[in-house]
């Protein structure tokens, strides 16, 4: 039977009409199911502190965000470039869940949105490896007045921004140690971002002086962009493992960080992950690092912003005690553990000078009672034990005798022998006087060969006479350094009150007496109120 061709097209058409329909059905499911999987994978945004171009940071970037999404079951992260001022209103809106900024924003938005750092960035340059940076001061090389830093004051400075940690504080931190103050010293232009402006406007002329990042200079020269031999490093600093020109101080790499609400599993995956990433794998080769690192600490960041009140430090801060203490409570420890050594130390200086003054007191007072050849009473301590005798013998009724004593023969002991002869004999008839005197009575030196003997509370004359007759015998055993010279004494007794009322009567009737009993021969003593009454002992 012929079929005729309309109606073979009948039959196909249909067939081909379920085909095509099947094609578009599956494909709406693979389109839903791929919509449904794309839905449950969680997005995560890193907002990256972009100072070039953004296209840049995001090529740059993304290769160790799609490394974290293959890692992260469930995750997707995405880089999201930024500049400074963009991160604040991201953060107020929730929009980011990472942060990976420079050390600097990072106390800041540590500080004021509670982001924690979680791992910090390893670079390496001529195969080593560092997680630390710092700033370079820079002219060209042509430039030879510009040697110290002291020779920026008056200069040109190019710079890219006020809040710049590594392209502009580090370096304003430097120079102020070094006596420079370039708000006031020098004229700072401010060129904004990138930092290769500033490369770009020393090289021009523009500016006498740049700053910059460490690696920023290697990283043009290897892209081409300028010649390193062109520019010079101002007074460089040296650290044995680090591969970058550098002037300032080292200080941590830049931090990847996490905002509070991230939750805790995630990221200590993503910690895991980082920590695990192939050195120098094909997502650290995209953005020129080579592996990541435990956290840094990042308190020298800190204390930099805080001496120049940097924000958030740009207030005066309420410091209570406690604080205090609880910063400095070794310096604390120390300080008063040496305070207390030095008033230990001082209380026992004081201490023995105290005993050296009451020592040198009593020495002035014993040079200026006391004969420094004898140590007997000399005439002053005499005239005050007198003063007070004669004081108490008025309100008793006591009797006091006043005895001037003088020895025989003592010009020949020291013509013959010698003054030294002489001072002996007369320290050997004070030590035998002292020994034969009482206790409540005194011997003192008039000086030269005189003695005087002051006598208190004797009853009557016999104990007198009993006293002058034991002194005479003193006198006359006191030949161990006469030299075979006898020694004798004439002894002349005022008494009071029966011969003077007064201390200057008793003495002139004493040396009245006394002279009488030398005229009589020596060896003997005289009352004047008594002149016959005259004892004298045996040579």
């Amino acid at each position: 039977m012929n079929v005729s061709r309309p109606a073979i097209w009948r039959n196909v058409l249909p067939l081909q009409r379920r085909i095509v329909l099947l094609v578009v059905l599956v494909l709406l499911v693979l389109a839903v199911t791929s919509a449904r999987a794309a839905e449950a994978l969680k997005v995560y945004r890193v907002g990256i502190t972009a100072f070039r171009d953004k296209s840049v940071t995001v090529r740059e970037w993304q290769p160790t965000m799609d490394f974290l999404s293959a890692k992260v079951p469930g995750a997707r992260f995405v880089a999201v470039p930024m500049t400074v001022s963009e991160f604040e209103s991201a953060l107020g809106r929730n929009e980011l869940d990472f942060v990976l900024t420079n050390p600097q924003h990072y106390i800041i938005l540590e500080t004021v949105y509670g982001v924690s750092r979680v791992a910090t960035l390893v670079k390496s340059e001529n195969g080593k490896f560092v997680n630390q940076f710092g700033g370079v001061i820079f002219a060209r090389s042509d430039r030879h007045d510009i040697q110290r830093l002291e020779d920026l004051k008056g200069k040109r400075i190019a710079a890219v921004d006020r809040t710049s940690f590594a392209a502009f504080l580090l370096q304003y931190d430097l120079l102020r140690q070094h006596g420079v103050d370039i708000e006031s010293d020098s004229e700072v232009r401010f060129l904004g971002f990138p930092q290769d402006l500033c490369v770009q406007a020393v090289l021009d002329g523009q500016a006498d002086v740049g700053f910059t990042r460490t690696g920023l200079l290697e990283a043009m020269a290897r892209e081409g962009k300028i010649e390193l031999a062109r520019l010079r490093v101002i007074s460089p600093a040296r650290f044995s493992d680090f591969p970058f020109l550098i002037t300032t101080g080292l200080f941590p790499e830049w931090p990847l960080a996490a905002v509070p609400r991230v939750p805790i599993d995630v990221t200590n995956q993503v910690v895991a992950a980082l920590l695990l990433m192939p050195p120098d794998g094909p997502a650290a080769q995209s953005a020129r690092y080579y592996r990541w690192s435990t956290p840094l600490e990042y308190k020298s960041v800190e204390s930099v912003m805080r001496r120049h009140r940097v924000y958030p430090y740009d207030k005066q801060e309420h410091i209570s005690p406690m604080d205090v203490v609880r910063e400095y409570a070794l310096q604390i420890f120390v300080g008063l553990f040496l305070a207390a050594a030095g008033l230990a130390v001082l209380y026992w200086r004081t201490r023995q000078l105290n005993i050296a003054l009451r020592a040198s007191r009593q020495t002035l007072s014993e040079m200026a009672h006391r004969d420094a050849l004898t140590g007997l009473p000399n005439r002053n301590l005499l005239d005050d034990r007198l003063a007070l005798a004669l004081a108490h013998a008025r309100r008793t009724g006591a009797r006091v005798a006043v005895c001037l004593t003088d020895l025989d023969g003592f010009k020949p002991i020291n013509d013959s022998l010698g003054h030294t002869v002489g001072d002996a004999v007369l320290r050997d008839v004070a030590r035998h006087l002292e020994a034969a005197l009482r206790e409540e009575d005194t011997v003192a030196r008039w000086g030269g060969d005189e003695f005087v003997l002051l006598i208190n509370g004797f009853t009557d004359t016999a104990q007198l006479e009993d006293i002058m007759k034991r002194m005479l015998a003193a006198v006359a055993q006191s030949t161990c350094f006469s030299g075979g010279f006898p020694v004798s004494a004439s002894i002349g007794v005022s008494v009071y009150p029966v011969d003077a009322s007064t201390a200057l009567g008793l003495f002139k009737h004493a040396d009245d007496a006394m002279y009488d009993a030398k005229k009589r021969g020596g060896n003997r003593y005289t009352l004047h109120a008594l002149p016959s009454a005259v004892a004298q002992l045996p040579c």
